[in-house]
């Protein structure tokens, strides 16, 4: 039990809820109470064996299907399902394959006894609901599906039946298709992201979280999901560059930045209390933790990002079109969804940076000013252009054509795949 209480330490005296640059209201009563499980899942496998452990068995739900590289029939094949076969977790597919959306999954994972102390009360308890949610948030990040934890199913060889939410929360998936995964490549992310400094680590997790309540919500609240999306960025930027000082960004940008947020700040200036003046005009720390976040992104994003033409986690259906006949007359095609990365789901390299800063003030503007999300973000990830993103994406495109210097705010979808693929690449980087 001593690796339990070393946790508990580390539970009362955390660091990142302390010193933070950004903190999340909406996840700060929770964060003790998950204590980064899958953190502590993975400290139980790679460093502890020997500590009191829970075999436990989960039901996941991923609405595109995925399974691991397999040569021959796998609809028939009974090692195909095998999709992780080792711990720290093992994953299998219930479902037969090419046959059912949302699939069916079995996660198996060791969860290690934990003790935690709230006021007067202890408790021992596994928390294996919360390993299997942070799990599902990494397999959703990875694989760009989107994956739920249902509730457990098993635990020590014993059946039992337990949902992994309280509240049964109701939210509305579209299909996606098909995705290889390569098990040696989880693993040695999984392996990365126990080896990395414990606070980088514990701020990622906290993103993971993040962006999966994004994906989650992505069709019922849009706006909010996109808000979450930002903040996933902003939880492990903000901890990744603490250590940049304000005086890397006393440059031009700075000085622009100060003009159209405080006119005439230099009437107030010398040339001894210039950087006092500038360190309290930015003692709310908005515009360091939005140049931390577009450092983060710029430093991590891969160049798969700019050259890949198509999205394959967009929604996955079969739709029909009347085309003329040989005889004439009208006949029915049946078409498949293209997954085709439109001009407009696209971001211009070399306006990355301004991009993300328009990204940030849409954020701010959403939480301090109540100002809505453009409906254009909406494009991409629903079947059909709700009628007024269609408006205002005709209005863009137009716009555009007349100010090539204009920057739009990029549909959710994009910034969805932005956010995976930074979040992965950092991750990758750490072996």
């Amino acid at each position: 039990m001593k690796q339990a209480r070393g946790i508990e330490s580390k539970l009362q005296t955390s660091e990142f809820l302390k010193n933070s640059e950004v903190l999340f209201p909406y996840f700060q009563k929770d964060y003790e109470a998950y204590n980064m499980s899958i953190l502590a899942a993975l400290d139980y496998y790679y460093n502890n064996k020997s500590d009191d452990y829970v075999e436990v068995e989960y039901r996941l739900l991923s609405w595109g299907e995925i399974y691991p590289p397999f040569f021959g029939d796998r609809e028939h094949s009974l090692s195909a399902k095998f999709i992780l076969r080792e711990y720290p977790f093992k994953l299998f597919s219930i479902s037969t394959p090419y046959s059912e959306i949302p699939q069916k999954l079995c996660l198996t994972f060791k969860a290690p006894i934990q003790t935690q102390v709230i006021g007067r009360t202890t408790s021992i308890s596994p928390r294996q609901g919360a390993i299997a949610k942070e799990f599902t948030a990494f397999l959703s990040l990875i694989t760009r599906r989107r994956v739920f934890a249902v509730g457990q199913t098993r635990e020590s060889g014993l059946p039992t039946e337990t949902t992994t939410e309280i509240y049964t929360r109701s939210h509305q998936q579209e299909r996606q298709q098909l995705k290889e995964i390569d098990p040696e490549y989880i693993y040695r992310l999984l392996n990365n992201l126990q080896a990395m400094d414990r606070q980088i680590a514990e701020s990622y997790v906290l993103g993971m979280r993040l962006y999966h309540s994004a994906i989650e919500m992505m069709y019922t609240e849009p706006d909010f999901a996109y808000l979450f999306l930002v903040m996933s960025l902003e939880a492990i930027s903000s901890v990744v560059n603490k250590d940049i000082s304000l005086d890397k960004y006393d440059d031009k940008e700075l000085e622009q930045y100060l003009n159209s947020s405080y006119p005439g700040w230099k009437n107030f200036t010398t040339s001894e209390s210039r950087l006092s003046v500038i360190q309290m005009l930015l003692s709310n720390k908005v515009y360091l933790t939005g140049r931390k976040l577009r450092d983060y992104v710029s430093e991590n994003l891969p160049d798969i990002f700019w050259t890949e033409n198509e999205d394959d986690a967009k929604p996955d259906y079969h739709y029909t079109l009347i085309v003329p006949g040989e005889d004439g007359l009208g006949k029915e095609e049946l078409h498949h969804s293209e997954k085709i990365i439109n001009d407009y789901e696209k971001i211009d390299r070399n306006k990355l940076k301004r991009t993300l800063d328009e990204i940030y003030k849409a954020r701010s503007k959403l939480v301090h000013e109540g100002k809505r999300l453009p409906a254009s973000i909406l494009i991409g990830h629903f079947r059909r252009f709700p009628s007024n993103a269609f408006g205002e994406l005709m209005e863009q495109i137009s716009d555009a054509k007349d100010d090539s210097s204009t920057i739009k705010l990029p549909p959710f979808i994009t910034l969805e795949r932005l956010v995976s693929y930074t979040l992965v690449e950092f991750l990758r980087k750490q072996g």
